[in-house]
């Protein structure tokens, strides 16, 4: 490419730049107007629904989004309750988009000003929306019930939210939705911003979205959230694009600057609107009513409300312009257009996938820790400690707002890609990754305090609770340093019968590596070993009922394990790595060939994140087709030897070291139980630095050609390609954490610890498939994607570890529920050693009670 190509490029991407933040002005710009438009035939009212949109962070810090949004309420209480004399069309009104902000006021507010907020949510024309967030689809049912009751319940009772509102991401799971029918919310607005994804079907638009218990949602899919004002206004009246709040270049229009109220601007206006009603029409637009959803012009996120709004509709209804135009709020709004419209829109069912899930994996060490919090938490309030007292209650709803946080859609600043090194940038994020470590810290120690207060006043001994529903088998590892003695084995003083302590290499902290023999490859640094003799201990549980704690007591006896049983029938490719492996009573393998391979998929070519876009954005497949494979370059990790195996007396480990340009290393191992048709599948790489667009899978396979997998997403589970909305995001999944494969050679469960995303047959970058894979057997986990050029994380690099477990069942076997299988297949069970000395009432009231 020649340099003046180059140039060339380089002034349209600043172009684009500047222009374009979300693609949203490109989205929503109408086609040009006649010279004299005609008024509507069909659309008779307009309802304005003025919102802020909130972004936990994205605008500002989030600290700042939060404080900011809490001023924003304040006005809209005060231009609600200055305009209640005005002619009703005169009338301010305004709905609080998230009850996040709602509660963050309430709490900070003092007597008089809660009472001024009520009064005004008692004219009707300050409403509350139900959701807490705009939330990403990565909720688990905890989450779901959390962000459902965000505010205090008497707070809900006075305020009585009757719809939700869902900006700019492009879905929300089934979950979401029973959720908010539970609380009695059955009205949903959805103003979707289509950069990268889009909406499944045209819009505006209403329909029925039933729900697997029969119960429908009324669905209002809106224009993008801004698009209310481009109804109004030719061009944006914003500069910037997004400059903080704090910067004070900028600042938010004032009266006479937006929607100006004079006789000349209103009927420019309704000039415009006519014209924009008329392409509307043209497309098949045929309710009597329209909601549009409009923000302020400073930044279009995180903005106060502009009350000179009522001013401009009541010279509206003054001059008696046609169609009628009216301030709502969403609720009201969305109850008159289901009156209109209720016995004539369609009725969908089907989980609304989310093309911006994604983005989600552009922080995989941090979802990584948020899934890990989710599990600890659970086990924290697992009844096999006892009752939930109200304090460990309050510590766990602590927990999952915070994870609720961590899982809102704003995952950093609006430059987190053209500015990845800027402060801003790492004050933003280190923020957003607060709200997975800190939930992790803190439901370590909640899980901590309930099992020692449950187990403290025991006799002596080491405990071993399973925390998870179903039967657990497997290794229960644990720093050898715990162990105070030379200990060799544990009696279970229950059945008499002892089992083996093992003691395995690893780290050991704070001591000079003897030599190079004491470091693996991982360790760069140097500085401790982390492969030193006899640091792990570690024996084996069989059968450790679900919900039940299990007493041991230490021994130095030392105990001979049975022989391995040589029941499983593996198959090995050259280099030694299981490709397939067999159990009795299994026709087919538990796993195939393909699972533990690496892929890296990039955007090649200069621009790659607009080129990205570039390509989603096309509708003919023949073209996208060509453009992909002009565009990726796939790359599959290779053998950097052969692979090493040990065996026990209960598994049999497989590891094998690879190699790939865009990693410093990586490895593999395969561990396969050798008493049940179980394997655990543990991928460690090193990615090296680089803010180029990419993106990583590792793959698994099962052998169910032609079977679509059972999923779930907020513990309701769907059947990919099958059980979507229609014009859904296809391309990947996000899930809870498993896949079920039910055939008649009997059940396939597979199950992912720390990351949620899965593409099924192939990588499917791109693809914007629609029909189902030829094998969805193969199943590629999306452990990494930076191919956003906003809001998320640029170069998340270093070392990365990923586990998936592969489980079966016979087709006459007990079957389990497959969330609380993989749950089992995912636990830990909680070790707590006891001595015989008596703990102090002191330290368990004041130090162990939660």
């Amino acid at each position: 490419m020649s340099a003046e190509w180059r140039t060339c490029f380089r002034r349209i991407g600043v172009c684009l730049g500047r222009l374009v933040v979300w693609s949203v002005l490109a989205a929503i710009a109408p086609p040009a107007l006649g010279e004299n438009p005609k008024a509507p035939e069909f659309v008779r009212r307009i309802d304005i629904v003025h919102m802020t949109h909130t972004d936990v962070g994205f605008t500002d810090h989030p600290l700042v989004c939060r404080r900011q949004q809490m001023r924003y309420l304040d006005i809209a209480i005060d231009a609600v309750l200055a305009t209640k004399d005005n002619s009703p069309e005169g009338q301010f009104c305004w709905t609080a988009e998230t009850t996040l902000a709602v509660d963050d006021w309430w709490q900070a507010a003092d007597a008089s000003r809660r009472e001024a907020f009520l009064e005004a949510v008692a004219t009707g024309r300050l409403e509350i929306a139900a959701l807490a967030m705009n939330q990403t689809p990565t909720l688990n049912p905890a989450q779901w019930q959390t962000t459902l009751h965000w505010l205090p319940d008497e707070l809900w009772e006075k305020v009585r939210p009757r719809a939700g509102v869902q900006n700019d991401v492009n879905g929300v799971p089934r979950a979401g939705a029973v959720a908010l029918l539970d609380r009695g919310v059955d009205k949903l607005l959805m103003g979707i911003n289509s950069t990268n994804g889009g909406p499944p079907m045209d819009r505006p638009s209403a329909f029925w979205w039933k729900m697997p218990d029969a119960r429908r949602m009324f669905v209002w899919l809106g224009d993008h959230y801004v698009g209310g004002f481009y109804y109004f206004h030719e061009d944006t009246w914003r500069r910037g694009p997004v400059p903080e709040s704090t910067d004070t270049r900028y600042r938010p229009a004032r009266p006479g600057e937006l929607f100006r109220s004079d006789e000349a601007s209103v009927r420019a206006a309704h000039t415009r609107l006519l014209g924009r009603l008329a392409s509307l029409e043209a497309t098949g637009y045929r309710h009597p009513s329209l909601v549009v959803s409009v923000t302020n012009e400073w930044r279009m996120d995180n903005d106060p409300p502009f009350p000179p709004i009522a001013d401009f509709v009541a010279t509206w209804k003054r001059l008696d312009l046609r169609p009628e135009l009216h301030l709502s709020t969403v609720a009201g709004a969305l109850d008159r257009l289901q009156g209109e419209i209720g016995e004539m829109i369609p009725e969908y069912e089907g989980e609304w996938t989310d093309w911006w899930a994604n983005g989600c994996a552009s922080g995989p060490r941090e979802v990584a820790a948020s899934r890990q919090a989710k599990r600890l938490v659970a086990a924290a309030t697992s009844p096999v400690w006892g009752p939930v007292e109200e304090q460990a209650r309050i510590a766990a709803d602590e927990i999952y707002r915070d994870l609720c946080l961590f899982d809102e859609h704003t995952w950093g600043a609006s430059d987190s890609i053209g500015q990845p090194h800027a402060i801003d940038t790492w004050a933003q994020y280190n923020e957003k990754s607060r709200t997975a470590y800190q939930p992790m810290a803190l439901a370590k120690l909640l899980l901590a305090q309930r099992a020692r207060t449950a187990v403290y006043d025991r006799q002596e001994g080491l405990y071993v609770a399973n925390t998870a529903r179903l039967p657990w088998n497997g290794w229960v590892a644990m720093p050898s340093s715990c162990l105070r003695g030379d200990f060799r084995s544990l009696e279970d003083p229950a059945t008499g019968k002892s089992v083996s302590l093992d003691f395995e290499h690893g780290y050991r902290p704070h001591a000079r590596p003897a030599g190079e023999h004491e470091l693996t490859l991982e360790n760069s640094s140097e500085t401790f070993p982390d492969h030193s003799p006899d640091q792990v201990a570690r024996f084996w549980a069989e059968g450790l009922e679900g919900h039940s704690i299990r007493r041991y007591v230490l021994s130095e006896k030392t105990v001979e394990e049975p022989p391995p049983a040589p029941s499983v029938k593996t198959t090995l490719d050259e280099h030694g790595w299981p490709i397939s492996s067999r159990w009795p009573g299994m026709e087919q393998p538990l796993f195939e060939a393909g699972t533990g391979d690496f892929l890296s998929v990039a955007i090649s070519g200069f621009g790659g994140r607009w080129v990205y876009a570039d390509i989603h954005s096309l509708t003919d497949p023949g073209e996208r087709s060509i453009r992909r494979s002009e565009t990726l370059k796939e790359e599959f990790a290779v053998p950097a030897g052969d692979a090493t195996c040990r065996q026990n007396a209960h598994t049999k480990v497989y590891t094998q070291t690879l190699a790939h340009p865009r990693l410093k290393w990586l490895t593999r191992r395969m561990e396969l139980w050798n008493g049940e048709p179980r394997a655990r599948l543990t991928v460690r790489f090193h990615r090296t630095e680089s803010e180029r667009p990419e993106i990583f899978f590792v793959s698994s396979a099962v052998p169910c050609p032609g079977t679509l997998p059972q999923v779930s997403n907020g513990g309701l589970p769907f059947v990919p390609f099958e059980d979507q909305l229609p014009g859904t995001c296809r391309e990947y999944f996000s899930i809870d954490g498993w896949a079920r494969y039910q055939t008649p050679a009997g059940r396939w469960l597979w199950a992912t610890r720390d990351a949620p995303l899965i593409a099924l047959g192939d990588h499917q970058v791109l693809a914007r498939t629609s029909a189902a894979p030829e094998n969805p057997g193969r199943i590629f986990t999306m452990v990494f994607n930076n191919v956003w050029f906003t809001n998320f994380v640029a170069d998340s690099h270093g070392a990365m570890e990923f586990q998936f477990d592969f489980a079966w069942q016979g087709a006459n076997e007990l079957q389990f529920d497959p969330a609380e299988h993989a749950e089992t297949l995912l636990s830990e069970p909680q070790v707590v050693i006891n001595p015989g000395v008596p703990e102090s009432p002191i330290f368990m009231e004041r130090l162990h009670r939660p």
